[in-house]
């Protein structure tokens, strides 16, 4: 199922949060932003995405990430495909177009078992928008068509596109964290589901070592 995470600018994801999301998501993890999101000359603004697999890792970029940057985070939880970092999210659609999805496409899992839902459907988009220019391909992924296009498609999922301009959703809406869902520290910051990363009082529950013990399927 996964889950993703929106970082508002001026916010953290708290460790204890992303170490009891990835209890329930260990199967990769991603994050997406643009490297100057509130410049407004006309520069074009920077992709920067990076993707692994060790909790470790996701930890330590987690902490490094700009405080002033509105940053997306993926959490994998695998239904279709291998486990490994090519099937990790975000996907590369086409240069300067990057993709995450949490939901299951039925439709679409390939008959390569090796293979994700969601890596074909970024197939799908690429075959789409083959031979559109840079802003082109922005237009119509905005466009009221390309959300009717695709509503059917992708219902009860999210689909997150980000490229110069800025991220586009597609499907499903974000859910706030609640107060009493987590802590102050993570009041208000979004979240793609509420049923793949646990409330506080559960977490609680569990020993630190359980986020090891899910990284230790990736073996």
């Amino acid at each position: 199922m996964c889950l993703i995470i929106k970082k508002p600018a001026g916010r953290r994801i708290t460790t204890d949060f992303l170490e009891n999301a990835w209890r329930h998501n260990h199967h990769g993890w991603g994050f997406f932003h643009l490297e100057h999101p509130d410049q407004r000359d006309a520069t074009p603004q920077r992709l920067v995405w990076a993707k692994g697999l060790d909790v470790e890792a996701l930890i330590t970029h987690n902490t490094s990430l700009p405080l002033d940057a509105k940053v997306y985070l993926h959490l994998r939880r695998a239904t279709h495909g291998d486990v490994n970092r090519e099937m990790a999210h975000p996907f590369e659609v086409r240069p300067g177009l990057l993709l995450m999805h949490n939901g299951s496409i039925d439709c679409l899992a390939p008959q390569d078992t090796a293979v994700s839902d969601t890596a074909e459907l970024v197939r799908l988009l690429r075959d789409m928008l083959a031979g559109l220019s840079g802003a082109q391909a922005g237009r119509l992924i905005r466009s009221q068509g390309f959300q009717a296009l695709t509503a059917t498609l992708i219902q009860g999922s999210m689909v997150l596109l980000l490229d110069a301009q800025g991220p586009v959703r597609l499907g499903r809406a974000w859910h706030a964290v609640r107060r009493e869902e987590w802590d102050e520290a993570m009041a208000g910051i979004e979240v793609s589901n509420t049923h793949t990363w646990g409330e506080h009082s559960a977490a609680q529950a569990q020993s630190p070592e359980a986020v090891h013990r899910g990284q230790a399927v990736l073996a």
